[in-house]
């Protein structure tokens, strides 16, 4: 039974910002300056830049190309991506990563709906003359059952769009990523030039170097540039499902996460230079005899800094001459560039009930509704948004480490010879096949990728978690079997439950989704100089965590131009999928 061939992104400009609307958004002008500001320490901001642009390229860059890698192959979600490739016993990894999206999409929700408060807000009533009267704004905002309210707006308005299809939030970012970028990039040379701006900057820039020992600093670095990027939530997995082949996942993966991080950056160098201003400059604070006095500021803009943002771009903007008007803009583009991202979020999980036979038109509203509920308790209260933020955030540590062991695990054992070749055969395998012999127009990717997954990712993950559980045993302050917002007992105790669930899920009801005669079709959309076609692949599962691949083609094509790829990788054993 032939189905019809997924919709593709109309053009690679519309995939590219369609992409970074994915990930561009509240993550770099929300999120990451808090950050840098909770871990900046008393003199700079410096260490933790370093770190965090370190773990771009030893951690982000390395997952998200597994990411466009798995999606685009398998036109599947993660849960039956891991399926495809590993066995049906590994569907439970695949699954957490569909829980870390989801968890982050709850609470996602509730953010997207604060910058929709803000929008209407400033188009109500005028921008705040000073920080204190910014400070209340937030304060009452949080305190109130508005994000209830508009928690729920955003979970309506990404239901609307998802239900138009990729067309629809296609054309959607091709408008409001751009005009976002430029009111981002419009702000920051705004800022940087005020008076006692460079002091932000020199602050922000400067290194104090004793925060190298603190862990906390490296597990929000690696985590906040998971966060920024996008590495390890599967949204990559999403919409690469609708990549053609010629759209490179090597490029894409490496330039939009770069593209990415300077935006955050940024966006960080501007609320820095925006404090300073204020502080120095209007508040007369001399930041050589009073530093502490700028830098307490930083931290104490509601619970745990999470309205840094949100009240210091109005601020800005309020020394602007028509600084209203640019407020409302800007707060209209960052609601739509949070609905892009939460997009991206929803589909995932509409694509994972999809793959085991749900019908859209169910899935979405049932999606919708899980998301609403799930994220009422960060909507009724800011601490819990605050516990879900640091669980799911630092969850990406872990979904992150599930793409690794797939690369890890995918034809592991057909390695030959030294240990060390034995334990490259996966990665290696993976890029072939997956990557450099499946791509058209592509860049090659490198032997150095398959190193960092193989070899430097396992050290981060068990070095920042191990380092963690250890700083926060020996650190009584909030003891560590405290169920406050940032515990390990917090974050542990909700890991576990889950990964439990996904474990009975996958014991108990799995036989409901064999798939031990699973057909769907494949779909080879580019259009190629030699062939026109398409395949239809028919999955067998042998055993509990092996499959072979049929492939009947409906068409005489070559067997290295069908969907899955070159004759090479399946020869006559192809077992190791």
């Amino acid at each position: 039974m032939a189905n019809d061939p997924p919709p593709m992104f109309s053009n690679t400009l519309a995939l590219c910002l369609s992409c970074l609307g994915c990930v561009v958004g509240t993550g770099n002008i929300w999120r990451f300056p808090r950050i840098v500001a909770n871990n900046a320490g008393d003199r700079g901001g410096l260490v933790f830049l370093i770190v965090w642009l370190m773990f771009l390229l030893l951690w982000s860059i390395p997952v998200i190309l597994i990411e466009y890698s798995i999606g685009r192959y398998t036109r599947k979600g993660p849960v039956e991506s891991f399926g495809i490739l590993l066995g049906k016993g590994y569907r439970w990894i695949g699954g957490w990563v569909f829980v870390v999206n989801l968890g982050i999409c709850c609470y996602y929700s509730v953010v997207l709906g604060w910058c929709q408060y803000y929008l209407i807000h400033v188009i109500a009533y005028p921008l705040p003359e000073n920080v204190t009267e910014s400070q209340k704004i937030f304060s009452d905002m949080s305190n109130s059952n508005y994000p209830v309210l508009t928690h729920f707006c955003s979970v309506f308005f990404v239901m609307l769009i998802i239900a138009r299809s990729v067309k629809t939030f296609e054309k959607v970012n091709l408008f409001f990523v751009p005009t976002l970028l430029l009111i981002i990039f419009g702000t920051f040379i705004y800022a940087v030039t005020l008076p006692s701006a460079s002091e932000g900057l020199k602050y922000l820039f400067r290194p104090q170097w004793s925060q190298l020992g603190h862990a906390r600093l490296w597990v929000d670095a690696i985590s906040q540039n998971a966060w920024d990027t996008g590495a390890g939530a599967g949204l990559f997995i999403v919409y690469s499902i609708y990549m053609p082949r010629k759209n490179g996942v090597v490029k894409f993966g490496t330039l939009i996460p770069m593209c990415n991080n300077i935006v955050s950056l940024v966006s960080a160098m501007t609320t820095m230079a925006t404090v300073f201003h204020v502080k120095v400059h209007v508040d007369k604070v001399d930041p050589n005899k009073n530093l502490k006095e700028i830098v307490d500021i930083l931290s104490s803009n509601g619970e745990a800094n999470t309205g840094l943002t949100f009240v210091w771009v109005p601020t800005l903007y309020s020394t602007l001459t028509g600084g209203r008007a640019l407020a409302v803009f800007f707060f209209l583009c960052l609601v739509f560039a949070g609905i892009s991202s939460m997009v991206a979020q929803v589909e995932l999980v509409i694509r994972t009930v999809e793959d085991f036979g749900a019908k859209r038109r169910y899935a979405l509203p049932c999606t919708s509704l899980v998301v609403f509920l799930l994220g009422l308790p960060s909507a009724m209260n800011i601490n819990v948004l605050v516990n879900q933020d640091f669980v799911w955030g630092f969850g990406l540590l872990l979904s992150g480490s599930s793409l690794i062991f797939l690369v890890f695990w995918y034809g592991t054992h057909l390695g030959q010879g030294n240990v060390c070749l034995n334990i490259l055969a996966g990665a290696n395998r993976f890029r072939k096949d997956l990557v450099n012999d499946y791509g058209i127009g592509d860049w090659t990717l490198p032997i150095v990728w398959a190193i960092i997954v193989t070899f430097v990712t396992p050290l981060e993950v068990f070095g920042m978690i191990g380092w963690w559980m250890y700083d926060q045993i020996t650190t009584d302050d909030p003891p560590w079997w405290s169920y406050s917002s940032e515990t390990l007992f917090a974050a542990a105790s909700q890991w576990i439950f889950w990964a439990l669930v996904l474990i009975a899920l996958n014991v108990f009801c799995g036989h409901r989704f064999d798939g031990s005669s699973t057909t769907y079709h494949q779909f080879d959309l580019e259009e190629d100089d030699d062939v026109h076609s398409h395949s239809e692949v028919t999955l067998i599962r042998s055993g509990s965590s092996s499959s072979r691949l049929v492939h009947s083609m409906t068409e005489k094509t070559p067997l290295s131009d069908s969907v899955h790829g070159p004759s090479s990788v399946y020869g006559n054993d192809s077992t190791y999928l």
